[in-house]
């Protein structure tokens, strides 16, 4: 079994990986650069063109893991295309989301090569697309494959693959800890041949005092001290995962008595993948699974236009799009408005990537000075800047402690920037001092066994 790494480069960026097996191929996840516009956004696929897959596997649906599925399809239409049936769901609106994305940054931004890909071509993957459920096995590529709950969102998956006796488990992106919608991880305790980990947190130590309780009650204080103060709060989101777990939490906070219950601002395609979650809320294993996201929590639709035309008299909550404040997003309208004036605040959740706006404007901080991208240039950051540790992402000691359970005797480390990759091999290295643990550089072929 070998194993090619067709990410740009070792990252957080465009996931794709090859595992060869005898003279079979097979495709885990095939998403696109968060950071990168046109073609430079795609995972190596030219790799493929001597080395065509006959299958790809979807973890969740990010598009980071997801998003250049129907480039790749368009080139190898006869791989078969697996994914959970929460991913298929949410690949619907994920894909045709972003060929409208694209079409509109045409012109917008002048690029020519886009759209890479056509709403028409996003119908035709899908009607292809295979679903395997949690506890099914399945004959993929001359392999068996079958599928855990990996955490992260709904329908993230880890993938098994076993071929004559070889095996490998890929985790995708997992969380362990259940979050207020979406379950832990559950994972095999056995070891595989090779083991393919996300490393996201890997430079992320974890407080010896944090608590999600704890974190939840800050959360609460900091929204009543901002409200009391006749400030509003900008929670930018990722529109997947994220903006339905704080708004579970918003629902939980309000009945608890913690929080007024109130009118909360939503934007983008959190409102689609809403009701994703709410379609599938009885059919897939979760917590709570009679709350809906629709109909329990009183919300209002905000778009990047009323966003700029929106009165921000105080007592407001704005949980929209882009968890990153992509300019023209309503994030980032919000954002340039809101970071002049003290009363206000923005409130960070999860990972912020420290290139985007919204990361230097976390970076600045109150009293500093962000360059927010766009029209918006400079601003002088007056409002309340706050992070909360809501993340979507399993902290680095729970991974070690996973691996170092099951004891794999190859481990590779993927889906982390540099630092985070180096602490994850030094900690796996020294819990496993039999195992080789590598971070496989880009293009190169690797032997597992």
């Amino acid at each position: 079994m070998r194993f090619i790494n067709l990410t740009g480069a070792n990252e957080i960026g465009a996931n794709c990986y090859l595992i060869e097996y005898g003279k079979r191929r097979l495709l885990l996840d095939c998403g696109s650069h968060p950071r990168v516009e046109g073609i430079g956004a795609l995972p190596r696929l030219e790799v493929l063109a001597a080395r065509p897959p006959e299958a790809v596997l979807i973890s969740h649906g990010h598009l980071d893991h997801l998003g250049s599925l129907p480039v790749l399809h368009e080139r190898f239409p006869k791989a078969e295309i697996w994914m959970s049936p929460g991913t298929a769901a949410i690949a619907d609106r994920a894909l045709h989301n972003s060929a409208s994305v694209m079409i509109r940054q045409r012109s917008e931004i002048d690029l020519p090569e886009y759209p890479l890909f056509t709403h028409g071509q996003v119908d035709r993957l899908l009607e292809r697309a295979e679903a395997l459920s949690v506890g099914r096995t399945a004959e993929i590529a001359d392999a068996e494959v079958s599928f855990f709950e990996a955490g992260h969102v709904q329908g993230a998956v880890g993938a098994w693959i076993e071929s004559e006796g070889v095996s490998l488990f890929y985790t995708g992106d997992v969380k362990f800890s259940d979050m207020r919608i979406t379950r832990g991880a559950r994972f095999p305790d056995r070891a595989p041949d090779a083991m393919v980990i996300e490393c996201t947190r890997g430079n992320t130590p974890s407080q010896p005092d944090f608590s999600w309780e704890g974190e939840a009650e800050r959360f609460a204080r900091g929204i009543r001290e901002v409200h009391e103060a006749g400030g509003s709060v900008l929670i930018p989101c990722f529109a997947l995962g994220k903006t339905q777990e704080v708004m579970k939490l918003f629902y939980d906070l309000a009945e608890e008595g913690r929080l007024p219950r109130q009118h909360v601002y939503l934007g983008g395609l959190g409102v689609a993948y809403n009701e994703v979650y709410d379609e599938l809320a009885e059919s897939l294993p979760r917590l709570s699974p009679r709350f809906r996201l629709q109909r329990d929590l009183p919300w209002k639709r905000l778009n990047p236009r009323g966003a700029a035309a929106l009165d921000l008299e105080g007592g407001q909550v704005f949980l929209v799009s882009s968890g990153m404040m992509t300019p023209r997003t309503s994030s980032h309208v919000l954002a340039r408005r809101m970071a002049r004036e003290e009363r206000h605040a923005v409130f960070f959740v999860g990972y912020v990537d420290p290139e985007s706006p919204a990361g230097r404007l976390k970076a600045a901080g109150r009293g500093g000075c962000a360059d927010l991208g766009g029209d918006a240039g400079a601003v002088e950051v007056r409002c309340r800047i706050e992070s909360f540790d809501f993340t979507s992402h399993c902290n680095r000691e729970h991974m070690a402690e996973y691996v170092a359970r099951v004891a794999p005797p190859r481990v590779l480390l993927v889906h982390g920037d540099p630092p985070a990759l180096e602490w994850m091999q030094r900690e796996l290295q020294r819990r496993l001092p039999r195992a080789r643990v590598l971070i496989p550089p880009p293009g190169e072929e690797i032997e597992l066994a």
